[in-house]
């Protein structure tokens, strides 16, 4: 039973504004949530979406390089499988209202450097997410969580783009069949919930049979019109929680969006970081993170605006050029910034080492990724940069 999410349920389809919760007191336990004990009840062999779980992920359709969001990811079993079947160029959102649930999220995702998942704190009616950004939504185990389901399916239908799909699995309500603990804790069927969903904008596509035996999983689309608004007086917003989001380098350099905010990125703006520190050899440079982050500042704020940003590794950083072999024949760990390294080139990042930082520490071109480049030296490639009309930003 997955109870990690804290949106919101109705009882019946809302002919009115919803201002209470329809399910008080639902989402208590997750508050403050013992990690370790949600573990073993999500991820135990007792639970039916855990012994199924990489069917219900082919059945959504997930494809490379999509954008899937996880909502309710509880202690994240779907979303790492999510990440895996979108690939380092797609990205998963894993959406909670539990900080502890979403911070186990993301330790779990980094360890199994999967490098796409952006966690999202969300609030209890909404699901945080930008406008248009999603394929594929997941809810599993979740629906009957929502507190507000309304709402919170108007913040789905925002977020999911035209055509995509919102996958919903959720208990089995039948009366006279279902156990006393789902007839009390679930509070709609299927028909219900179905109902509630078209209501709100999508349209049913295909239900899921054979699979499940405790729970259901239908399909639905996001038609391209908006749900009709209700004619009374609107509730007053309440102020969002900023949405942690990296659109131009998956996983890396997270940032939020802000409303209002001023000194946005030009069009042309040219940057180079001087990356010199290597703190922890088993994490990647502090200053690749701001690369990446100043290209999430530009594709969240602007993305019509063409940045072109350049960064010189020497000093510590040197070993950071180096391939894989390499990195753990001279340090001893794993190269922690490959991913990064990667997908800042495919963001069009041009990454230099000095030529002569190498040389001092015995290593060669040979032994260098081919994703860097090797400078003459750090201090050339910086005054030619600058010379070129970047900014020069000190990355330490």
């Amino acid at each position: 039973m997955r109870h990690s999410f804290v949106v919101a349920l109705l009882v019946a389809l809302p002919a009115f504004a919803q201002e209470k919760s329809v399910k008080p007191g639902i989402n208590e336990p997750f508050k403050n949530p013992d990690v370790e004990k949600y573990k073993g009840t999500f991820e135990g062999e007792s639970r039916e979406v855990y012994m199924l779980r990489d069917k219900l992920v082919a059945a959504c359709g997930v494809k490379p390089g999509m954008v899937v969001a996880d909502v309710g990811a509880g202690t994240g079993l779907h979303t790492r499988l999510f990440a895996k079947a979108v690939g380092s160029e797609g990205q998963v959102y894993a959406v909670d209202i539990s900080l502890k649930f979403l911070e186990h999220i993301q330790k779990t995702s980094r360890e199994a450097k999967l490098r796409n998942v952006t966690p999202v704190l969300c609030n209890e009616d909404s699901v945080d997410l930008p406008k248009a950004s999603v394929d594929v939504a997941f809810v599993c185990d979740t629906y009957h969580h929502f507190e507000f389901p309304e709402r919170t399916l108007a913040s789905l239908h925002r977020a999911i783009k035209p055509g995509g799909k919102l996958v919903i699995v959720d208990f089995k309500r039948i009366e006279g069949v279902s156990s006393a603990w789902t007839l009390s804790h679930v509070r709609a069927g299927q028909e219900v919930v179905e109902k509630e969903i078209t209501a709100a904008g999508f349209e049913k596509s295909e239900e899921v049979k054979d699979l499940l035996k405790d729970n259901y999983m239908v399909l639905f689309t996001r038609t391209k019109d908006e749900p009709k608004k209700d004619a009374s007086p609107a509730e007053p917003k309440k102020e969002k929680k900023p949405v942690a989001i990296s659109p131009a380098v998956p996983g890396y350099g997270v940032v939020v969006e802000i409303p209002g905010a001023v000194e946005l990125p030009q069009n042309e703006s040219k940057v180079v970081f001087d990356v010199t520190a290597m703190k922890d050899p088993a994490k990647p440079p502090a200053g690749l993170e701001r690369a990446a982050t100043l290209l999430n500042v530009v594709a969240a704020f602007t993305p019509s605006v063409n940045a072109k940003v350049a960064v010189v590794l020497h000093g510590d950083a040197t070993t950071t050029a180096l391939n894989d072999t390499a990195y753990k024949a001279a340090t001893g760990q794993p190269h922690p910034a490959g991913d990064l390294l990667a997908k800042l080139a495919k963001a069009g990042v041009e990454v230099q080492v000095c030529g002569q930082s190498l040389a001092r520490k015995g290593l060669s071109a040979r032994e260098v990724r081919k994703d860097v480049r090797i400078a003459a030296s750090a201090v050339t490639a910086v005054i030619n940069w600058q010379a070129r009309g970047y900014a020069y930003i000190p990355a330490p």
